[in-house]
């Protein structure tokens, strides 16, 4: 197997209004690269230009299916299904955090004949056509159901689709590019990326809003948004499919012979060819090493104290009645500042020790969820545009930008810090597993965290008369609203505690306790030379 090329992306989230794209901004991203001199524009498109539009647009296909099931899709469940139903869903994102785990084999099959990568890229997006055209229909009938169980099955294919086809892109972009111009594919996968998950999030959650489209879009209303998601998922569908057959067809791929091993990774380090089971035994090696595994602890448990204010957050408001079509525009009028915030993150995390700015922009995230749990709690009711309450969400507005520049550095000094203990022996391989670690800690306790909400919230059975209080409330909001016991009696289900709350409240105390940890670890492993993160070879065959 030719060890992947490394690629580090933010996994922890734009900020806490949209839910993070489980990979995100690569290091670097808006830097020249520093191992070759910047070419001039023109020569730059004029040799490389239809390659990277062609990859970026790989890329964009792949944040298609995201933006969908990390962005738009909880939101469309909201108003229908509970917050354990929204957690189950986030299963579905679970294939992309752990692509490492059948990365080896894409890198190890293929067809020489029809190219390395095409071998893998264009099956995987002709499935996604089919499943994307023939299932819009019943995708829009699901959702109408709020068949949560169907919805996460279908999505978990696409994303798992989406992650395996990242695999053979990622390998694709070492031979698609020249050598010369080998950094830029990472700005590819910037570009590409963020476009189709800004797509599939902001733009398509605006133009399936009812509210949007009868306001700005149409001169008679009408009972749904201008688009639905099953027209949206066609669309993509028949994308898909034209453009894989001019791929096949038109697209040829530069000859990769097992026997190479001067084929550069986007590191500049050269790719050594292993077997499935060299590279699978390697990586057992490395997850072995007692600095891996003290690292592997923070990695799985520094979002713990901010998770619930970052992922349910924007999903309280909508429940308190702030309209989708205000969030959706909040994130458009913060995506240009998010950009800039990433930049002088990025220049600040690269310019210091790797850890220095990660646990300042930790403890400056713990203090942005605490504000942002108490701003929620304050926000006002059924706000629903931006001019109802200009200054409410102007805060709401600097807590996001706030995140989004805290998660940018820790991003971007953890990944500084990646590139200092990886083996380069071992490529992008060292890098992904370390990113796969880090993305179970935000995968791993989502739906735990969602759960607790409806366990923790609390509700009274209330009537005119008052005499239905000893009936039983489900604590969930659509449960509440469902048959039951008080309902069927002709009750109402009335909050008087909400789970959401006391659980982030003690969710970043316990961040407190662990930044603790973290202040001692930290430059401990920070400290350690070289050799503690190095794995020994094992025997090739």
């Amino acid at each position: 197997m030719a060890p992947r090329a490394g690629k580090r992306r933010n996994t922890s989230g734009s900020n806490f209004i949209s839910e993070p794209i489980e990979e995100g901004l690569p290091e670097g991203a808006f830097d020249i690269p520093k191992h070759h001199a910047a070419p001039s524009q023109g020569t730059l498109l004029k040799s490389e230009g239809w390659n990277m539009i062609l990859l970026s647009t790989l890329y964009l296909m792949q944040g298609v299916p995201l933006g969908l099931t990390m962005g738009s899709m909880p939101f469309l469940l909201q108003s229908k299904a509970s917050y354990t139903q929204i957690g189950i869903f986030s299963v579905a994102s679970y294939p992309y955090s752990f692509k490492l785990f059948w990365s080896p084999i894409v890198d190890s099959i293929y067809s020489l004949a029809f190219g390395r990568r095409k071998s893998w890229v264009v099956p995987i997006q002709l499935v996604s056509a089919a499943m994307l055209v023939f299932c819009s229909g019943w995708a829009q009938e699901r959702l109408a159901a709020a068949d949560v169980g169907a919805i996460t099955a279908l999505f978990f294919v696409l994303v798992l689709l989406a992650a395996t086809q990242d695999i053979a892109v990622d390998g694709w972009a070492l031979t698609l590019l020249s050598r010369k111009h080998i950094g830029y594919a990472s700005t590819c996968q910037t570009v590409g990326m963020n476009i189709g998950y800004f797509t599939s999030f902001t733009v398509f959650l605006a133009l399936n809003d009812v509210d949007f489209s009868n306001k700005y879009l149409r001169s008679t209303d009408q009972s749904q948004g201008i688009l639905p998601l099953g027209a949206y998922l066609r669309f993509w569908g028949w994308f898909y499919a034209v453009l894989t057959v001019l791929i096949a067809l038109f697209k040829s791929e530069v000859n990769f012979r097992p026997a190479d091993e001067d084929i550069s990774n986007l590191d500049g380090e050269p790719d050594k060819i292993l077997s499935v089971w060299e590279a699978y035994a390697q990586l057992w090696r490395v997850i072995k090493l007692p600095a891996v595994r003290r690292l592997s602890v923070i990695l799985l448990t520094f979002r713990l104290g901010m998770l619930p204010a970052e992922q349910a957050a924007p999903l309280k408001l909508l429940e308190k009645g702030v309209s989708k079509e205000a969030l959706a525009g909040l994130v458009l009028l913060e995506f240009p500042c998010e950009v800039v915030g990433a930049i002088l993150a990025g220049r600040w995390a690269a310019s210091a020790s790797p850890l220095q700015p990660w646990f300042v922009g930790y403890r400056l995230r713990l203090a942005m969820a605490a504000a942002v749990t108490c701003l929620v709690y304050k926000f006002p009711s059924n706000a629903a545009s931006l001019s109802d309450h200009p200054g409410a969400f102007l805060l709401l507005a600097a807590a996001g930008l706030m995140t989004s520049f805290t998660s940018t550095v820790m991003f971007t000094a953890v990944g500084s810090f990646y590139n200092k203990i990886s083996d380069p022996d071992m490529g992008g391989a060292y890098l992904t597993l370390l990113n796969t670690i880090a993305n179970m800690g935000i995968t791993l306790p989502k739906l735990a965290i969602f759960a607790c909400m409806d366990l923790l919230t609390f509700r009274r059975c209330q009537s005119p008369s008052g005499t239905l209080q000893s009936l039983a409330c489900p604590g969930g909001r659509v449960e509440a609203q469902a048959s039951n016991a008080c309902t069927d009696a002709g009750g109402t289900c009335s909050l008087i505690f909400d789970g959401f709350y006391p659980l982030s409240a003690a969710m970043i105390c316990l961040g407190v306790v662990l930044s603790f940890h973290y202040k001692r670890a930290m430059p401990q492993l920070e400290a350690l030379p070289r050799t503690h993160w190095r794995a020994p070879a094992g025997k090739r065959n």
